[in-house]
């Protein structure tokens, strides 16, 4: 008789816990690798989705740059003034007396000529700022009052007499893309905003008549306050805190496409108010804001010719005309519109194409880039950005620049005006900004060298303009309208 083996146990019908703790190690294993396959590929879709949307934006406000850059501008002249002096400030021409011999006349034909070209530049400029709002200020504030002077006749007799001029000023009608935007808003259209300012100041239509310069006006408390009044008689709830892409909403919203508008290609879960001050933003795949740069002058990407610290010296600067100003009438390709103790080549100075861009923070969730504000720890006060008046339209030509206009209505006897030479400018050093600026100006803190960028004292190479990077490795993973393929 066989006997069994008391160690050998019959057939098992379970497991030991050494083989358990195989399996549910191995299950762990393949568990994890699988939560971070599907990670990795919601990440790599949302990356995709994001790509694709800051594309189709970002051709949709291409669009609008090319517009403008085409379009007859429709602008207001105000009344001529009687004023006549001598030209000063840049390009000014060196004075003479008539009669004027052919060869004398020729340096005041062209200045008259460069100064019409930059009217029209500005008002490029200034009509750009008003259809592509990237902040409060651009959608509040009305027309710029743009300045520009025109030979004076010379009287009868006048031989020995200097040649002077008249000073003159002109303004964009308000586009109806900004009083949609501002209708959106529940904010006063221009045409409000002249009847109920002029109840209190006859004769005073600071949203149409060129004679006012709005941007000043909104100095006046209640000024500002009627810009920022609604229909209904409150103030505004829009609050600055994701400013930009609540006016990328507004644009998109306003924007005519495929009979239909823009904002329909964007899909209802992109449209968010995430800061709850019902004016919603269009976010990324990770329901983020984005952040909209109407001309990100200190981004740095291969599409902007900003400055480059690896070229010879002479290609440091590189040349890319800027479409609105094509005849060159920037007062920057003037020597004296320059800073002396920066020593840079002529091409530092001159303006350079700027694509509009739309920017997501990618997987951080951080942009780590100079924004009109920014506030990192969400406590109301900004570490980045510039003061609530601050806009494009804003920058002056720093004084002595005149004549500068003024006039008296010889029917009301009401007498007005401009004493700010206004010069739209999307080149301009916005760290130089203080929390509460007034008058700032083209050649401020450097200007545009700084904000194209330039090598300071300690080698190291500085953007100061918007979009320059304030953190590289949270901006690293940014992903932008230019460098997704637009």
């Amino acid at each position: 008789m066989v006997q069994q083996n008391p160690y050998c146990d019959a057939k098992r019908s379970g497991f030991t816990l050494v083989e358990l703790l195989v399996v549910i190690t191995v299950m762990v294993t393949l568990g994890g690798m699988l939560t971070y396959a599907l990670a990795s590929a919601e990440t790599d879709a949302r990356v995709k989705r994001t790509e694709a949307d800051v594309v189709t934006i970002g051709q949709v406000l291409q669009r609008h740059v090319n517009d403008v850059a085409l379009s007859k501008m429709n602008l207001v002249y105000g009344a001529p003034s009687s004023v006549t002096a001598n030209a000063t400030g840049p390009g000014s021409p060196a004075t003479a007396n008539y009669p004027l011999s052919r060869a004398a006349a020729v340096p005041f034909i062209l200045f008259e000529s460069a100064e019409k070209a930059r009217l029209i530049l500005a008002a490029r400029r200034d009509m750009l700022r008003m259809v592509l709002p990237e902040c409060q200020a651009d959608l509040l504030y009305p027309p710029a009052s743009l300045q520009f002077r025109t030979r004076a006749e010379p009287p009868i007799g006048s031989s020995g007499a200097s040649v002077q001029y008249h000073p003159n000023v002109a303004q964009l009608r308000a586009p109806n893309q900004w009083n949609q935007m501002r209708t959106l808003l529940g904010l006063l259209s221009a045409d409000t905003i002249d009847t109920r300012w002029r109840t209190s100041n006859p004769g005073f239509n600071p949203a149409s008549d060129p004679k006012v310069d709005a941007i000043q006006l909104a100095g006046n408390a209640t000024f500002e306050a009627l810009l920022r009044q609604k229909t209904d008689g409150t103030a505004m709830t829009w609050t600055r805190e994701h400013e930009s892409a609540e006016c990328l909403y507004l644009i998109l919203a306003t924007t005519e496409l495929f009979n239909g508008k823009a904002i329909d290609q964007i899909p209802s879960s992109r449209i968010v108010d995430t800061d709850g001050d019902q004016v919603p933003e269009i976010v990324d795949a990770w329901g983020q804001p984005y952040v909209f740069i109407r001309q990100p002058i200190s981004l740095e990407t291969p599409v902007i010719k900003n400055f480059n610290s690896t070229a010879a010296a002479t290609e440091q600067y590189r040349i890319d005309p800027d479409p609105l100003g094509l005849l060159n009438s920037d007062f920057r390709y003037l020597a004296s519109v320059r800073d002396a103790t920066l020593s840079v080549p002529d091409s530092a100075y001159q303006p350079i194409y700027l694509p509009p861009v739309v920017i997501s923070s990618g997987i951080d969730k951080e942009f780590g880039i100079r924004t009109s504000f920014v506030d990192t720890d969400r406590d109301g006060t900004p570490e980045e950005g510039v003061s609530r008046s601050y806009s494009s339209s804003v920058v002056q030509l720093p004084q002595p620049i005149g004549p500068t206009y003024s006039y008296t209505d010889p029917r009301t006897n009401v007498s007005y005006s401009v004493p700010v030479w206004r010069y739209p400018d999307p080149y301009f050093n916005v760290s130089s900004v203080p929390a509460n600026t007034t008058g700032a100006h083209v050649l401020q803190a450097g200007g545009i060298v700084k904000a194209k960028g330039f090598v300071n004292s300690s080698s190291v190479v500085e953007y100061q303009g918007l979009g320059a990077t304030l953190d590289k490795e949270t901006a690293a993973d940014n992903i932008t309208s230019l460098d997704a393929g637009f």
